[in-house]
C-alpha cells in the first residue's frame, strides 16, 4: 500500500509538471491576469513586448515539460529499482524547475503560484512516503531499506 501511494504521488506530481508546461506552451497571448503587475492592460502592450513575454513563457513551458518527463523517467526507472541517488536527482529537478517557477510567480503579484508549488509538494510527499523509516509505518517490513525495494 505504501509503495503504491508513493508511486501514485510521484507520478501525479511529475505528470502535472508536464501538463503545466504544456499549458504554458499553449498560451497564444499574454494572459489578462498579467495586466495589474505590468501596470497596463496586456492588450495595449507593444507587439514586440508581447512577443518577448510569450517567447519567455514558451521557453519556460518547454523547460517544465522536459523536467517533468525527466522526472517521470527517474521515478519509473532508477527509483523503482531502488537506486537512492535517483531521489536526490528527482528532488533537485523538481525544486529547481517548478519550485523556482512558483517562487518567481509569487513576487509577480499573482495568486496562482500555489499551482506549481502543489506539483512540487506531490513529488516531495511521494519521496517522503517512500523513504520514511518503517517505524512510521509499523506494518512495513523492518528489514526493508525503502518501500521501493519491497512488494508490499
Amino acid at each position: 500500500m505504501r509503495r503504491l501511494l508513493s508511486i501514485v504521488l510521484l507520478n501525479c506530481g511529475a505528470g502535472l509538471m508536464v501538463l503545466g508546461g504544456i499549458g504554458d506552451l499553449l498560451l497564444a497571448s499574454p494572459p489578462e491576469l498579467w495586466s495589474h503587475p505590468l501596470g497596463q492592460p496586456v492588450g495595449s502592450l507593444p507587439p514586440a513586448v508581447a512577443r518577448l513575454l510569450m517567447c519567455l513563457l514558451h521557453a519556460l513551458g518547454g523547460a517544465l515539460v522536459a523536467s517533468g518527463i525527466a522526472t517521470l523517467f527517474l521515478i519509473n526507472g532508477p527509483l523503482q529499482r531502488g537506486e537512492g541517488s535517483a531521489a536526490v536527482a528527482i528532488t533537485l529537478i523538481v525544486v529547481l524547475s517548478d519550485g523556482v517557477n512558483a517562487f518567481q510567480i509569487y513576487p509577480f503579484g499573482t495568486s496562482y503560484f500555489w499551482i506549481p508549488l502543489t506539483f512540487v509538494g506531490f513529488v516531495l510527499l511521494g519521496l517522503m512516503v517512500a523513504f520514511l523509516p518503517p517505524a512510521v509505518f509499523p506494518a512495513a517490513r523492518k528489514d526493508a531499506g525503502t518501500i521501493l525495494d519491497s512488494k508490499d
